[in-house]
């Protein structure tokens, strides 16, 4: 139970205290904490455990064991830790729950309305989650896109796990993406600096949604065509994965700078 401890459950404990530390320290939140406030935002940290568990146990699973064996977390973490790469993806998956819930409960105690502040919360974590889109093309490019053009030229065969899971990423991002549009097109709440406010401009932005969904349509076409294509021609796959990114970068830039 050492490892576990003094690597994992240490770590993650700091990180709470991460949070509380900033509650604490800055004057703006300081201000507006009380025991309601505090009471919902731990209670806000059960369900962002409860999902981080479900990942942890897919996790497992992919490794051999079942999702019963969640149980029995730091005796696998202590026999695998610096064998597998079993122990770093537990503890980032349980880091990023962490992360993720920190900026929830802090637009939570920010505001005297704890109902007030958890929509807020929310609205942070749906406004990260709907430009996700951008983030996966740039996980193809960087972790794939390099690789997959020399296994095509090496005649090896492409990730199918990594494509598969980066098509469930996309395909979420993008849905979390399409109800911002229509929330914000048939909401009357007015687009403004607040955390809600912010989420409605971005939906009613119609060229960085145009423009996200586009990107959205050559994440899935670059997964696709990585996965079903590559026995047919090597050399039309590498030059179609090549075109994409391209138009990628391409739409990319027009989003950042635009």
């Amino acid at each position: 139970m050492r490892v576990f401890v003094k690597d994992y459950l240490i770590p993650w404990f700091l990180a709470v205290g991460f949070w509380l530390a900033i509650w604490t320290f800055v004057r703006q939140i300081r201000e507006n904490l009380n025991a309601v406030n505090v009471f919902v935002a731990f209670l806000l940290l059960v369900p962002f455990l409860l999902v981080a568990f479900h990942f942890v146990g897919k996790t497992l699973e992919r490794y051999g064991y079942s999702r019963e064996d969640i149980r029995r977390l730091p005796e696998i973490i202590e026999k695998t830790h610096g064998r597998l790469y079993l122990p770093k993806e537990v503890f980032e998956t349980v880091t990023r729950a962490l992360m993720f819930w920190g900026l929830v409960a802090t637009a939570v105690v920010m505001t005297e309305n704890p109902l007030k502040g958890l929509l807020n919360g929310v609205a942070i974590f749906v406004r990260i989650l709907a430009l996700f889109v951008l983030f996966v093309s740039m996980v193809l490019w960087v972790m794939d896109f390099p690789f997959a053009l020399y296994k095509l030229f090496k005649g090896r065969d492409l990730s199918r796990d990594f494509l598969v899971e980066m098509i469930r990423q996309n395909l979420l991002y993008t849905a979390i993406l399409i109800a911002v549009r229509l929330i914000a097109l048939h909401s009357s709440y007015p687009a403004g600096n607040d955390p809600i406010g912010e989420v409605m401009a971005i939906g009613r932005k119609t060229g960085l949604v145009k423009f996200l969904l586009e990107l959205s349509g050559l994440n899935f076409l670059y997964c696709l065509i990585g996965l079903y294509l590559p026995k047919k021609s090597r050399k039309l796959v590498a030059l179609a994965l090549t075109v994409i990114v391209v138009i990628q970068l391409w739409i990319s830039l027009r989003i950042i700078f635009g």
